[in-house]
């Protein structure tokens, strides 16, 4: 289907512009983002809210909101892995140095507990294989108690993996996967929420959990940037933006629900 010869009152004939401007937008938009990625916004919103008019503004928030989340959560991912990576670095070391990092298996099996004096790793070097994903280091994680040793709950790093950083780390729609059905949509939602607050007891400090004080204002953190996508200035406190397909209330590492 051609971009030019889509008729948007017979494939979208729910959705309601303010103006031509509106249209004009949403055509060319349609032409980066594809038709499939639009029509399944408008069906799942179509479901979300039954026979009612779809506003564009509504429409267009949904696609911004879950990119603004999947943005955030890809950062605090990084952080996380690189916690976790640095644990292992610090704990184990394997005897083995390889010429070709980027393509060589990891024994597990054969690290052995790192000599803290030695500033060398060869365990670091390996992390750049293709193969030293966030899998392998929940399985070190495993093997070697270090959840355990550090204070963390192995569960966390097994939720992490399956319920969000897999998702985040596809360029596709968040809160809604594939789906259109509320319902499904309502238990996608749930998921990452729960992964969210996983991903939240993995920080490696408050401020990373939190936010800190800067010029009088709270800035950064987890909490902060999760209710920033749907709360001026993250204010949980205040009117949420216009987002019907969102994440709940985040406070305290735990999703209002």
């Amino acid at each position: 289907m051609y971009f030019n010869e889509i008729n948007i009152s017979e494939c979208f004939p729910l959705l309601v512009f303010e103006n031509q401007e509106e249209e004009k937008l949403f055509l060319q938009n349609l032409k980066s983002k594809g038709i499939f990625l639009y029509k399944q916004v408008y069906d799942a919103l179509c479901n979300w809210q039954t026979n009612c008019s779809i506003k564009y503004e509504h429409f267009k928030n949904l696609i911004r909101y879950d990119k603004s989340i999947r943005d955030k959560l890809y950062k605090y991912l990084c952080v996380a892995e690189e916690h976790l990576r640095n644990i292992i670095f610090e704990e184990l070391e394997t005897l083995e140095k390889f010429e070709d990092n980027e393509n060589k298996k990891l024994d597990i099996d054969a690290l052995q507990n790192k000599d803290k004096s030695n500033l060398n790793s060869n365990l670091y070097e390996y992390s750049y294989s293709r193969f030293f994903d966030f899998g392998t280091i929940e399985k070190i994680f495993e093997k070697y108690d270090l959840a355990i040793k550090y204070s963390i709950d192995q569960n966390d790093i097994v939720m992490v993996r399956k319920k969000l950083r897999n998702k985040v780390m596809h360029h596709n729609m968040l809160l809604l996967s594939y789906h259109t059905d509320k319902s499904k949509i309502e238990r996608e939602i749930k998921e990452i929420e729960d992964g969210v607050e996983a991903l939240y007891r993995l920080m490696p400090t408050e401020v990373f959990k939190e936010g800190s004080i800067q010029n009088g204002k709270l800035v950064g953190g987890l909490t902060q940037d999760i209710n920033k996508s749907n709360f001026k200035d993250g204010d949980i406190n205040q009117p949420p933006y216009e987002n019907l397909i969102c994440l709940h209330k985040f406070k305290d590492g735990r999703f209002n629900r």
